[in-house]
């Protein structure tokens, strides 16, 4: 079956897209060789040369990226191998942990580099590597600087799950961090002119005689693989908690369980250090966030509980402290009745989080004027639901919850309507990953370091234990892609220096925007339709509701004929949020098997 050839974007928002197609220039240059290259047989002649390679296009390839360049590097170019950039981080909703802040200060919060490291060990049950937490917190004030330097907001603090104090950092408007930060780092992306070729996949990492970075093997998605020359290559593939099979390799209980990452999250990156005998660490500790939607897969951020929700059961009360670490609110859950609760809250809290407007819009919360009434609603007990809520008042009033020993508890959720949401823990974060040091250097199954060789993000190991603590993955991708890009920047200049770029960025194909409001549920969807010679499959991405991604995965089209229509059809179905467009002339079944499939698609997101 074939794929879509070309590194084409169609039609995410600007905020949330990388770069449109790129344009690979060919050099003449001989390419590094050793015995995994020398064996996989390729017969495409086609170089590239870059100096520092950079796999993954998520937030910690792309902040590796920038401060790569930045420190001198040239010659840096990006492999995304999804059609858009952000890889999970778009999907982030709460925000960056940091310690020692002004704006901590601002709100008069006592915080410390010790008592970060403390927490983020207590929450990894001490399984952490304590050098790389020591370098999380220590960076972490510098990272919530970095981000706003460049035009993002990290500026009101809040309380989450594992924390001693409010430590997350988050948007002025409590919106979701993903969006906001994937946007800032695609414009100092188009600043720096770095390129990123999407849909464009590494299979292999290349090494010397002597075992040291020189090349990747890469291939546009459809196309031949090619050679890219290099003398660093850094990791920054995101984990493999959307590949069911890989999971289940290493936790068979989580069995079945969905997930709240992207499709992209399959674990190559972890596959291709392993190739090359890379240490790995951890592959067992696979952490479920507690508070997932289990009929759309859509994370409630931990932000609901910490600005004041409660978990309750079918009984209509609560089993746990809620702001406990995301292990410990999973389990207590699944030990519920069905393995699932609601997320329950007021107005005021409503009104203090943006973010939760998202879940009311997809008609995943359910509302009501009293707690009777809300109890009635979603099938509870109506006198548990009602006692719960005028005992937590009492808790809250005297600053003392007897029961789960809360300790933040801001709010007496009193004041009406009332909302409740349908939860169950998913598939969250692999902890588990390659093993580096403290210069992001992965290392050797027997600790020593491979040369030319750094890792950032969720690829890695080591860094979050048994469990991470909610708002730690964002500073991790910030704090580590950070001083990846760095490392690799001094290994080059150290190994030959730099060189000038040659793989150039094209002129940026505009986003499409919706034009009209869509009314969809939020996730990425699957379509069939029947087209001109056989069956099409489409993946569509809905985002606030609205479609914002339509890709085109596998057909049998007619090159040079299907093309014309997968564009136009993508482009007006964005624009119109609806299926009811026209097609193409001279491209008609294409055009219907297009429209056919992005139908059952959106059906999935009624």
């Amino acid at each position: 079956m074939k794929k879509r050839n070309g590194n084409l974007q169609r039609g995410l928002k600007k905020n949330l897209t990388g770069f449109g197609a790129m344009v690979l220039a060919s050099i003449a240059v001989i390419a590094c060789s050793n015995p995994v290259y020398d064996n996989l047989k390729e017969t495409k002649k086609e170089v590239q040369k870059a100096d520092i390679v950079i796999i993954g296009a998520g937030g910690a390839g792309m902040t590796a990226a920038i401060e790569a360049t930045i420190n001198g590097a040239s010659n840096v170019v990006v492999l995304e191998k999804m059609p858009i950039t952000g890889g999970n981080t778009i999907r982030a909703t709460g925000g960056l942990n940091a310690a020692e802040t002004s704006y901590q200060k601002e709100d008069g919060i006592e915080d410390s580099v010790e008592l970060f490291i403390e927490d983020t060990m207590k929450g990894g049950k001490n399984r952490n590597d304590k050098k790389l937490v020591q370098i999380l917190a220590e960076n972490s004030k510098d990272a919530v600087s970095w981000v706003n330097d460049m035009g993002g907001d990290l500026s009101v603090v809040g309380q989450f799950g594992g924390a001693s104090v409010k430590r997350i950092h988050r948007p002025s408007d409590t919106s979701a961090v993903g969006p906001m930060l994937v946007k800032t780092l695609n414009a100092k992306f188009e600043e720096l002119e770095i390129p990123v070729f999407l849909e464009t996949e590494a299979n292999h990492i290349i090494l010397d005689e002597n075992g040291a970075v020189c090349g990747v093997l890469a291939a546009t998605r459809g196309g031949e693989p090619y050679t890219i020359n290099c003398k660093a290559v850094i990791l920054a593939t995101g984990g493999f908690g959307a590949n069911q099979e890989m999971v289940i390799r290493y936790r068979e209980d989580l069995n079945g369980f969905c997930t709240t990452n992207h499709s992209g999250a399959t674990g190559e990156g972890i596959d291709m250090a392993e190739e090359i005998k890379a240490g790995l660490v951890d592959m067992d500790q696979i952490q479920t966030h507690p508070t997932v939607n289990p009929e759309t897969t859509t994370m409630y951020t931990e932000g609901v509980r910490g600005n004041g929700a409660i978990l309750i059961n079918r009984l209509g009360t609560r089993f746990v402290n809620e702001l406990e670490t995301r292990d410990v609110v999973s389990e207590a859950i699944l030990n519920q009745e069905g393995g699932q609760c609601y997320l329950v809250f007021d107005q005021s809290v409503r009104d203090s989080l943006a973010a939760i407007e998202k879940y009311i819009d997809q008609g995943i919360i359910v509302k009501a004027d009293t707690p009777e009434e809300l109890a009635k609603a979603i099938s509870v007990d109506e006198e548990g639901l009602t006692q719960t809520f005028k005992q937590y008042k009492s808790y809250q009033e005297n600053g003392e919850d007897l029961e789960f020993q809360r300790e933040s508890m801001e709010l007496p959720l009193t004041n009406a309507p009332y909302y409740a949401g349908l939860c169950a823990p998913a598939v969250h974060h692999t902890m588990g990953g390659v093993k580096i040091n403290t210069e992001t250097q992965v290392l050797m199954e027997d600790g020593t370091g491979i040369s030319g060789l750094f890792a950032a993000g969720e690829v890695v190991g080591g860094v979050h234990g048994a469990n991470r603590l909610g708002g730690n993955a964002v500073t991790d991708i910030v704090v580590f892609g950070r001083l990846a890009g760095s490392s690799a920047a001094s290994y080059v200049e150290k190994n030959g220096g730099f060189t000038e770029r040659t793989m150039k960025v094209s002129k940026m194909e505009e986003a499409v925007e919706p034009e009209e409001k869509g009314n969809y549920k939020d996730g990425t969807y699957t379509g069939t339709g029947k087209g001109n010679n056989g069956d099409m499959t489409v993946e569509v991405t809905v985002a606030d509701g609205n479609v914002v991604s339509i890709a085109l995965t596998d057909h049998k089209e007619t090159p040079g004929i299907y093309e014309t229509a997968e564009k136009s059809v993508t482009a007006d179905v964005i624009k119109k949020q609806t299926t009811d467009v026209d097609g193409v002339t001279g491209a008609t079944n294409s055009s219907k098997g297009m429209i056919e499939a992005i139908s059952m698609a959106l059906e999935k997101a009624q």
